[in-house]
């Protein structure tokens, strides 16, 4: 069973995650459980837990643009330009992966979704651990979860640390980019509407 922690005890949860661990927090948009992506027994885990496809690849989430940096090849100008305009917030966006990232966790993909959550819990916990792989907290193909008493009953006994944050702000998932020939293309859209991305791509860089 996991073990549970108030938003207040965030720093006793860390001292006690170890690097197999799956840990499940509060984001901007739902809850979302995660695990290093440089240990393949966590990411199994992860793929159990929720009964999740192998292969669907698992987003990494960040808590600055360095770390997005250090999970991914390059980043092009028009992705940078989204990045600045709405990160920290609820934008997933698809770009070369760094190898160091292993293929496990991109289900062999050379790309990886990579996100910088809007949330003071998210943030504190990647600042402290690193990136994880996440995804959303639930069982696969059901509704994501944004209340923690329901992240405990449904994944509870298959995951091993929970940080208790309350509701959610958002509740849905985030919007996803990626660029094919080019172009920006929206995978998923979220609260992140298609207007507000076209808005931003029109500004230069610098402003």
């Amino acid at each position: 069973m996991a073990k549970i922690y108030d938003v207040a005890a965030v720093k006793e949860a860390l001292k006690d995650y170890q690097e197999t661990d799956i840990i499940a927090f509060p984001t901007d948009t739902v809850y979302g459980i995660g695990a290093s992506p440089f240990n393949l027994t966590a990411i199994n885990k992860i793929y159990q837990s929720k009964h999740r496809p192998q292969n669907k690849p698992l987003p990494i989430l960040c808590a600055n643009l360095e770390q997005i940096k250090q999970v991914t090849l390059n980043i092009p100008p028009q992705m940078e330009v989204l990045i600045k305009t709405f990160l920290p917030g609820a934008l997933t966006v698809v770009l070369p992966k760094n190898r160091i990232i292993p293929d496990y966790v991109t289900s062999g993909l050379p790309t990886i979704g990579v996100r910088i959550p809007n949330h003071p819990i998210a943030l504190e916990i990647l600042q402290a651990i690193g990136p994880l792989a996440t995804t959303s907290a639930n069982i696969s193909g059901s509704s994501s979860l944004n209340n923690a008493e329901d992240v405990i009953n449904v994944l509870g006994d298959k995951i091993d640390i929970i940080i208790n944050g309350g509701l959610t702000d958002i509740g849905i998932p985030s919007t996803v980019v990626t660029m094919e020939d080019g172009e920006i293309k929206i995978l998923r859209e979220g609260i992140i509407t298609k207007e507000m991305i076209l808005k931003a791509l029109e500004k230069p860089l610098n402003e």
